[in-house]
């Protein structure tokens, strides 16, 4: 009867083991990789619109802007961009913000865009616009209604 382990038998274990532990650490990057995506764009989605309702609210000009860099230093390699196009119906903007996540050297990247059509403010007539064309619309009454007196002066 044999006593103990051969060197072949301890060689084979250390093979299964190694090749358990290549397996685990692979999924463990894969679980860590994930959950990073997963942060990011859920980041993503909360500045989006945290962007958006700074553009409906007005602190944000309603206008198309390019790739901007978020101001705040703990949101470095986060960019913004609004773009503002006519809608799908007379007096209706679509107005779209993309955020994006990109660092150098860093493989996980991440965006989101929210679009949503708004009331164009230009295409209705406010109190301001109202007024003005009132105060059009009675100098041209007041020129046509000269015009009319002197054409009657005249004939007479």
């Amino acid at each position: 009867m044999r006593r103990g382990i051969t060197l072949y038998e301890v060689v084979i274990a250390l093979v299964i083991f190694s090749g358990a532990i290549a397996a685990i650490s692979e999924g463990i990057s894969t679980g860590v990789r994930a959950a990073l995506q997963s942060r990011l764009q859920s980041q993503a989605i909360l500045l989006c619109e945290s962007k958006m309702g700074e553009v409906m609210a007005g602190a944000v000009p309603r206008a198309s802007t390019g790739e901007t860099s978020f101001v705040e230093p703990q949101l470095q390699g986060w960019t913004w961009a609004v773009s503002v196009k006519p809608g799908p119906r007379t007096g209706l903007q679509s107005i779209q913000v993309d955020v994006a996540y990109k660092l150098a050297g860093d493989s996980v990247d991440a965006s989101f865009s929210l679009a949503r059509l708004v009331r164009d403010p230009s295409a209705f007539v406010t109190s301001e616009t109202a007024v003005n064309a009132n105060n059009q619309a009675q100098a041209l009454q007041a020129a046509q209604q000269a015009a009319a007196a002197q054409q009657q002066s005249g004939q007479n």
